[in-house]
């Protein structure tokens, strides 16, 4: 396949939370790891259903997690939203190539996918990026090395730096208040200046889901 240039236009954002220091844009590839089920059920229920809102929305569970009944409790419309379950990376890779273009598609534990390999990993970011498709990657390890999370990247993904953003998402409760805490160790150079630690308020979003 050639390759293929294009004039730079100005991109679609979201964002899942007012509170977010940063955009997700719309037919851009993210990998996000999470260290409890809170993160990943907020994360994922209010950014598929913010990007529903520019289209339909495909979410992929490897095994068990994300449960869809969880989108319902933060937005009423679901139409667009698709959800199935796979076990293997070709199964995954041919739905890539099956869905219609600037879709979302989110892959909930990507990394358990048997057949799991780089070339793989290159394959669907490829795809996605031909399509305009918004790729979303997550993983929840039992444990998370907080010390070298590039490590942690790198083990469960193989190619991150083909990824535009790089995000750990954390959950902490005190006194019945939630917050999230945010690593953003990669984004596309519109957000440089919110690479690094944030802690946002989870008060109003998590309690739709609680």
């Amino acid at each position: 396949m050639g390759l293929v240039f294009q004039t730079p236009e100005e991109s679609e954002v979201v964002k899942p939370f007012e509170a977010l220091p940063f955009g997700i844009k719309v037919g851009s590839s993210l990998g996000v790891l999470f260290s409890d089920e809170h993160a990943e059920a907020v994360f994922l229920a209010y950014t598929e259903a913010s990007l529903l809102e520019k289209g339909s929305v495909y979410h992929v569970n490897v095994g068990s997690g994300f449960s869809p009944s969880l989108l319902r409790r933060v937005r009423e419309n679901l139409d667009g939203f698709y959800f199935g379950r796979a076990f293997r990376l070709q199964t995954v890779l041919d739905a890539l190539n099956s869905v219609e273009e600037g879709v979302s598609f989110a892959v909930a534990g990507f990394p358990l996918l048997k057949g799991i390999s780089a070339e793989g990993v290159a394959e669907a970011v490829e795809t996605a990026g031909e399509k305009g498709i918004t790729l979303i990657l997550t993983h929840s390890p039992l444990s998370l090395n907080e010390l070298d999370l590039p490590s942690e990247f790198r083990g469960y993904f193989l190619l991150p730096e083909l990824l535009d953003y790089l995000i750990v998402a954390r959950t902490a409760a005190y006194r019945g208040h939630y917050r999230m805490n945010l690593s953003l160790l990669r984004a596309p150079a519109d957000f440089l200046s919110a690479l690094g630690e944030h802690t946002i308020s989870l008060d109003g979003a998590i309690k739709a889901l609680l």
